[in-house]
């Protein structure tokens, strides 16, 4: 028996700030960041619910307008679909958010991230949505954490080439590199244990 899952008041937030973000994909944003940033000015002043949104909706929906071109390749890159036109509306606003989070927000551990869009897609989606959601969002941790540069020093246009023979490898390594909980913040880990009890 599967209990519904309980929404945290970050949740909440996070399924706030896709709501903007797919409304804007509604209004024709594609990559056009404005669209978005336009959309929040007025969402901060006029909400369809009757709160205001929450100041992590508000830095959610700044920082995927920051990265949209970014935070959209990654997601063509591991969807595997002729366009992001392919894939349903609500599931990319939620990826374009969790994406954000992983590229973006050194406050939020990845799988954290991940655990938290497929939550909110599972109560808002088709059924196949949460199992194409953690599969395009675990090929994007994965593609982040195997990367020799950090979440933030990575410019879109900037032509980046592989490591060197100074660099460390990471094929054929015994270490494990995922997280420890003993990386992770306080609120992080109680983020995490109010998710494990859900499920």
């Amino acid at each position: 028996m599967s209990k519904a899952f309980r929404f945290t008041s970050r949740t909440k937030a996070r399924k706030r700030a896709a709501d903007v973000v797919f409304e804007a994909d509604q209004r024709g944003m594609g990559r056009n960041p404005d669209v978005l940033r336009d959309l929040l000015r007025q969402r901060k002043v006029i909400t369809a619910a009757e709160t205001p949104l929450p100041e992590y909706s508000i830095q959610a929906i700044e920082g995927v307008a920051d990265n949209l071109r970014r935070i959209d390749d990654l997601i063509e890159k591991h969807a595997n679909v002729a366009g992001l036109d392919r894939i349903a509306g609500v599931d990319l606003a939620v990826m374009r958010v969790g994406v954000w989070e992983m590229l973006d927000n050194d406050d939020v551990a990845n799988i954290i991230a991940i655990d938290e869009a497929i939550a909110i897609v599972k109560s808002i989606s088709g059924d196949g949505a949460p199992q194409f959601v953690n599969a395009v969002l675990d090929a994007i941790r994965r593609e982040l954490e195997a990367s020799p540069w950090s979440r933030r020093s990575c410019d879109n246009d900037a032509d980046v080439s592989a490591p060197g023979d100074d660099a460390p490898s990471l094929a054929g390594s015994d270490e494990d590199t995922s997280p420890k909980t003993h990386d992770l913040s306080v609120d992080e880990l109680e983020e995490l244990d109010e998710l494990l009890d859900e499920y």
